[in-house]
């Protein structure tokens, strides 16, 4: 079922790079699910292709290493007092092998910089269309809600009603999405079922909808103090000169016979909408949220947050003095029963996302250790394998980043969380083959290296 377009507040879809890139895949797809699965693996089997090249200059500069450490530590024995003199020697040896701190640095560093970027632009892109689905779906079971409960002004469906009175009958409202239209229909036993068209409106703002509460649900108004000795007066009594702000005017209620009635078909009608339109995947009830016992639906404060950075200025003040938004949300959501959503999950996501994450670590570092100098390779989370020169910070890494993306999957929307374990897993996948390619192409620079060797001395052994 797709969401209904309604005018409550002017709600606009997140249109950032990866926004766009998410929307246009789950055009494709259909789920949002199935395109955050495509945008990991598109993501990293193009970070692999980085990794690649990031891998051959951490193996290169590997193999150099392993050949100077006898100079360097012979001169660290005999220089190791004067250091101007052993800086010197040290800048000797580099230029000999042509090692240069800078060339073997500056590709890791890129490598994280854009990495990082990846991932915290991703983060911050996934929370926003976490954000906007949430309260899309909230908007359209507000407009459902009062599109039922309106219905107390309709008469020839009143009428109908008041002529089954006694009799056993049920009613549902069903909304045409193609012609905006909602139908009711009238069922009983062996008799053909009754349907009632109406137009679907879509233009109630959370004033409107207060007021038909207030007509037809009767919700409690706050006492509003007033000047004893002017009680008729409908503005509030300020000092001279200040301008005077009118009171909010009381709603009648109307009792039409029929109020719970039309109360009671609102609410299953808004609970029937949240679970048609509610995205899960595996165990998890609700993808927009994070993965705890707690549960899927949406609660008073993320909806009032979530919506205020919507509203325009004239919304802001209104919501401000009246808060609308805070006093319909438990009348639209009352008929939802929370009891058997269940949870959200049990931090399943959050166990798998820091266990791939340590074995990538893990795994990269298997394969990028030398025998006669390991140096371990650093991993964030799954966001890509950059060497590390030295083991001791490699294996902090193993307790950092399973940390932070254990951070990251614990408080925010699961579908930060499907992406970090997805693309962890792809990056697990990849690397013994990128591993692989790299050694393949050092062993045949060193081959045509060595055939080059032999080709120069044997052409200065013909001058002689």
């Amino acid at each position: 079922m797709d969401f209904i377009s309604t005018a409550l507040v002017t709600i606009s879809q997140p249109t950032g790079f990866w926004e766009t890139i998410l929307n246009a895949f789950k055009s494709a797809t259909g789920t949002y699910i199935m395109a955050v699965i495509l945008l990991a693996l598109i993501v990293r089997i193009l970070f692999s292709l980085v990794d690649i090249i990031n891998k051959k200059v951490n193996m290169k500069n590997m193999d150099i290493n392993a050949k100077m450490r006898p100079e360097l530590e012979a001169i660290q024995k005999k220089y190791g007092h004067d250091q101007r003199i052993l800086q010197q020697k040290t800048n000797e040896i580099y230029k000999k092998y042509q090692f240069s701190m800078m060339s073997s640095c500056l590709p890791m560093l890129i490598t994280m910089i854009l990495q990082f970027t990846v991932f915290l632009t991703l983060w911050n892109s996934l929370q926003a269309v976490s954000n906007y689905n949430i309260v899309n779906q909230y908007e359209n079971m507000k407009n459902l809600y009062a599109n039922v409960i309106v219905l107390n002004e309709e008469e020839g469906l009143k009428r109908e009603l008041t002529d089954l009175a006694g009799q056993e009958y049920q009613l549902e409202a069903e909304i045409d999405f193609e012609n905006n239209k909602l139908k009711i229909t009238i069922n009983q036993t062996e008799v053909a079922p009754q349907v009632f068209e109406f137009n679907y409106v879509n233009t109630w703002t959370n004033q409107d909808i207060f007021e038909l509460l207030q007509r037809y649900v009767n919700v409690p108004q706050e006492e509003t103090p007033t000047d004893t000795e002017n009680p008729t007066e409908d503005t509030t009594q300020t000092e001279e000169g200040e301008e005077q702000t009118p009171t909010t005017p009381e709603i009648e209620f109307v009792d039409t016979g029929f109020n719970e009635l039309f109360k009671t078909l609102a609410e299953q009608t808004v609970e029937n909408y949240y679970v048609d339109t509610q995205e899960g995947f595996l165990w998890i009830k609700n993808i927009y949220k994070a993965e705890s016992p707690t549960s899927p639906l949406f609660t008073k404060s993320e909806i009032t947050n979530y919506l205020s950075r919507y509203y325009t200025d004239e919304e802001k003040t209104t919501e401000e003095a009246n808060d609308y938004e805070g006093q319909i949300f438990d009348y639209v959501v009352a008929g939802i029963d929370t009891q058997s959503l269940g949870v959200n999950g049990y931090y399943i996501l959050t166990i798998i996302a820091v266990v791939t994450s340590f074995l990538s670590l893990w795994l990269s570092n298997k394969l990028m250790k030398n025998k006669k100098n390991p140096v371990s390779p650093q991993n964030p989370g799954g966001i890509g394998a950059a060497a590390n020169s030295g083991a001791g910070s490699s294996k902090l890494m193993y307790f950092i980043m399973p940390v932070i993306i254990g951070i990251f999957t614990f408080m925010y929307t699961s579908l930060f969380a499907i992406y970090l374990i997805v693309g962890q897993l792809v990056t697990m996948l990849l690397t013994p083959l990128t591993t692989l390619i790299v050694r393949k192409w050092l062993e045949a620079e060193s081959k045509k290296q060595k055939e080059k060797d032999v080709i120069e001395v044997d052409y200065r052994r013909k001058d002689k």
